[in-house]
């Protein structure tokens, strides 16, 4: 059995993405022949909502080592609040610690955040171990340089030269470089040209289907709406970022359309738009005003701050229907898909037709699939989109999808951890040591 150290300043019981992430890795690491340690921050030091109950999550012998931070008052006074940054010195001096008690054959970091991709580098200068790094998003971005001064994050200008600087170091020695698309992957490789000598592979999130059955047999209240109250919940749980607005405008004219057309069936129709900003302490609504926009304010609900993992999970599995929507970039693959097919709910899908997303639910047929492109943007198919809800809308409540489960074997956690053990596999060996060392 090989040993692998995770560092990932953010973890269970946290519900962010990036501890969800790991904790998906961690549970089944071990059936493809690694022993995972997680290196992480005391729960105590996060700005994010913590919910306990994460814990029943993970496996009973997992071994998850702890630091203490700069607690965030302290930190942001220096202009500090990123955990990753706040936890840098306590995870360097403990990971040294552990890498002179034993031996790890690779070191692996996801980020965001993005800070403690430097422990690698750092810890294989150190000790000569093969670091992978994993990206849920990229971290050098010139997305923000193309909006208006006013729409731009207020740090973005730090954010971005601080990248410019600290990412090129990271990256230099990395064994392997992953991500949960095949576009983020590109994305960081196309920066680098040394990076095309890594080990390199498109890592999707997947679904954890341990997780709803938890929630089957530990049933969580949840406040948005009342599944029992006759009327049809369509949910959609996850950011909503500006480049997604073309395909949530289309939507929201396709129900105002319904609601010309067939107001006594769109008329029981109530949407729900949870967790759209990535800031937990953000109460902004984007969803709002473009419902406003089209007319139907009386028909959607948003709830801007992230929910716990759990509690996000059972508004999906309480839904009539659930939404999955995606932005104006192709290679967009929303992790939320997975699961939104595990939910075992209608589900309706408005993508990229070049997104993953299309193949998934083409291969799963768990729900119905509403594609546009760069020659039929997402507004030429409100009349798809309004025949489409209104056949989700006609639905049973006990209605069920008929899932082709054994094609969802393949985009599981389960199979998704197999691909990265496979990617472990080849840091670790001798070839990939010496390709490191010259590049």
């Amino acid at each position: 059995m090989k040993n692998v150290l995770i560092i990932g300043s953010d973890f269970v019981p946290s519900s962010l993405p990036p501890a969800v992430r790991i904790r998906f890795f961690a549970t089944h690491l071990r059936e493809f022949g690694w022993n995972p340690t997680i290196l992480t921050t005391d729960p105590s030091y996060y700005e994010s909502r913590n919910d306990p109950e994460n814990e029943a999550l993970i496996p009973s012998d997992l071994e998850v080592v702890r630091t203490a931070a700069i607690p965030a008052e302290k930190g942001r006074r220096f202009g500090i609040g990123c955990i990753g940054m706040r936890s840098m010195w306590q995870h360097w001096r403990r990971a040294v610690a552990l890498c002179r008690e034993r031996r790890f054959d690779v070191i692996f970091i996801p980020v965001p955040p993005y800070m403690p991709m430097a422990l690698g580098r750092l810890l294989h200068m150190r000790f000569g171990i093969p670091y992978v790094i994993d990206y849920i998003d990229p971290w050098v971005t010139e997305h923000y340089w193309a909006l208006p001064r006013s729409q731009r994050p207020p740090k973005h200008a730090l954010a971005y030269y601080q990248a410019r600087i600290v990412e090129p170091f990271a990256v230099r020695r990395a064994s392997g470089i992953t991500g949960v698309s095949q576009g983020t992957v590109d994305g960081v490789v196309e920066h680098y040209s040394w990076l095309k000598k890594a080990c390199t592979a498109a890592i999707p999130y997947g679904g954890e289907p341990a997780d709803f059955e938890y929630l089957r047999h530990h049933p969580r209240p949840q406040r948005l709406f009342d599944p029992n109250d006759g009327m049809a919940h369509f949910v959609y749980v996850g950011a909503c970022i500006r480049p997604m607005f073309p395909t949530v405008r289309a939507l929201f004219a396709a129900i105002r359309k319904g609601l010309d057309t067939n107001p006594e069936l769109f008329s029981r129709l109530r949407l729900h738009f949870v967790g759209t900003s990535y800031d937990p302490k953000n109460t902004d609504k984007v969803s709002a005003p473009l419902a406003k926009e089209a007319g139907i304010s009386h028909l959607v609900d948003e709830h801007p701050p992230r929910l716990p993992f759990l509690e996000a999970l059972q508004v999906l599995l309480d839904a009539h229907s659930i939404l999955v929507l995606g932005s104006d970039a192709p290679h967009y693959t929303a992790s939320k898909v997975f699961p939104g097919i595990l939910a075992k709910r209608p589900l309706l899908a408005i993508f990229h037709q070049a997104s993953s997303v299309v193949d998934i639910l083409n291969r799963t047929r768990a729900g119905e699939l509403v594609t546009y492109g760069a020659d039929n943007p997402p507004e030429t198919h409100v009349d798809e989109i309004v025949e489409t809800v209104a056949r989700m809308l006609r639905l049973p409540r006990n209605y069920e999808p008929p899932t082709q489960w054994e094609e969802f074997e393949r985009y599981t956690t389960r199979a998704t951890t197999r691909d990265l053990a496979a990617v472990f596999d080849a840091a670790a060996s001798p070839v990939a040591a010496r390709v490191v060392q010259h590049a």
